[in-house]
């Protein structure tokens, strides 16, 4: 993540603090939490203080799991006092520890407080696609500090046609992913689907980050550019045709910014 994290990386390449990643095409097994939280009106700033104080160092217990991501919606971007959460989760066996632990003694205080700031909450697993720049972390690797500017997230959910998920997935990994690697405005920083039973079958979730803020205004304010045979935009339309983008923006103590 750009200014964000250890040793620089090449331009286009996913910049992921404290992390060692697996390269691209390595089958992880590691599981992405997801979730998306419905704030109780003019309590964000006690949700986040709980998240950190509580919450974190349960799920993060033992190295078990770490919390890459914590975004809020963009002020005028979507539902309000919104707030999306990834966490990295080393496989399902930590997993199912994990939820066992959730309804014992220790967790006990996190859901007494939690439940007092947080209407709802909206979770799911994820796995990284083949091509994902990012497939697993480095759970024992020491946490970077956080420094630098940071970045505002195009968070994406794709609802490819009945029967065409793996379809859909090979072509952004093969027409969609390829294109944006020469791009200045955004960068793919992963592409996961869901595990069966934790949500849709039929969805894929893909995050990119801003690059360029000014160009990437200008196209909101002016419109993309008409599409011809071949770009994303008409060779997408083969594999579904509804989807909804989300502009999040990392909380000031986000892991990743």
């Amino acid at each position: 993540m750009g200014n964000a994290t250890g040793p620089p990386h090449r331009t286009g390449e996913p910049q992921v603090a404290a992390t060692h990643l697996a390269r691209a095409g390595v089958r992880s097994r590691m599981l992405y939490l997801h979730e998306t939280h419905e704030i109780i009106g003019g309590r964000t700033a006690e949700f986040e203080e709980a998240v950190q104080q509580r919450w974190r160092p349960l799920i993060e217990a033992e190295g078990r799991a770490r919390l890459l991501w914590f975004w809020h919606l963009t002020h005028g971007t979507g539902t309000s006092y919104q707030a999306v959460s990834i966490t990295a989760v080393r496989d399902w066996q930590v997993w199912g520890e994990i939820v066992a632990a959730m309804r014992g003694a220790a967790w006990r205080p996190w859901w007494e407080r939690c439940w007092t700031l947080r209407r709802e909450v909206v979770s799911k697993l994820l796995q990284p696609t083949p091509w994902s720049p990012l497939q697993s972390v480095d759970l024992a690797a020491p946490p970077a500090p956080i420094t630098g500017e940071a970045a505002l997230y195009l968070h994406d959910t794709g609802w490819p046609f009945v029967g065409k998920l793996d379809a859909y997935v090979d072509a952004l990994g093969s027409v969609f992913y390829p294109a944006t690697r020469t791009y200045k405005m955004i960068r793919v920083e992963a592409c996961w689907t869901v595990c069966p039973g934790t949500g849709r079958h039929h969805e894929v979730v893909l995050l990119q980050r801003v690059l360029d803020w000014p160009a990437y205004s200008h196209m909101l304010t002016a419109g993309e550019r008409p599409s011809k045979p071949g770009d994303w935009m008409i060779e997408g339309l083969k594999y579904r045709d509804r989807w909804e983008s989300k502009l999040l923006r990392p909380a000031a103590w986000s892991p990743l910014r």
